[in-house]
């Protein structure tokens, strides 16, 4: 029972770190990622609302423009009928872009949501993104089943796969990939509520010749300068 207490919250503190990841963007990542999310948002609920005439992906942005006032919204049934006449390219190549997801590179998980919205003018909903699904799950399998063959333990001079890191690196870019249409409500509360939140003070390194103009020893710090 307690390992199993230790591993639970260690999968906890897994999955805030990865929350924090992905907020903490470029803020030209987190403008795109904002749009993205809230596109890919009401997509997906529009699937749940009415699951018989669910709204497609860019029919979510002709009726955003239409009531925006914006003009010209036949463009929207337009891209409708070109990517239909496509094939389901798109939903394989958003699964690999999910799976080239990591936490400094979240750029991909971001158009690999644009392009199994895109798939899924032709394929429709659920095989679009079960067939990205499919195609993130199958690459990390392949990758892990290579590791595997390879009975490479550590890495010494070269560049090797090694499976508990495919492992790692599957989970973190689908889980990274899973939370985009979340950004933008998770974004919104953090922002909300992060006026309130009393942060714990930090921890001040022991002074070093390295680290010049530090404190002669370990202390808390109070966040601003301390008068005499």
């Amino acid at each position: 029972m307690p390992r199993t207490g230790v591993h639970v919250r260690a999968q906890r503190g897994e999955l805030a770190r990865l929350y924090r990841a992905a907020l903490n963007r470029p803020r030209w990542q987190q403008v795109l990622a904002f749009g993205v999310s809230l596109w890919t948002l009401a997509w997906i609920m529009g699937q749940f609302l009415t699951p018989q005439d669910g709204p497609t992906a860019l029919g979510v942005l002709g009726q955003l423009a239409a009531r925006l006032g914006l003009t010209g919204g036949s463009w929207a049934e337009r891209l409708t009928e070109t990517w239909q006449n496509s094939g389901g390219g798109f939903a394989l190549l958003g699964g690999l872009l999910w799976a080239a997801t990591t936490e400094r590179g979240q750029l991909p998980a971001l158009l690999g949501w644009v392009a199994v919205m895109l798939g899924s003018e032709r394929l429709g909903y659920q095989p679009a993104v079960l067939l990205a699904v499919v195609t993130l799950v199958g690459f990390v399998f392949v990758l892990w089943l290579a590791a595997a063959l390879t009975n490479c333990r550590f890495v010494d001079r070269r560049t090797t796969l090694l499976p508990r890191d495919v492992v790692r690196a599957g989970v973190t870019a689908a889980a990274l990939s899973a939370v985009v249409p979340l950004f933008a409500p998770a974004f919104f509360l953090t922002r909300l509520g992060n006026p309130y939140v009393t942060k714990a003070p930090r921890i001040l390194a022991r002074n070093t010749p390295d680290t010049p103009g530090a404190p002669d020893r370990d202390g808390w710090s109070q966040g601003r300068d301390q008068g005499p």
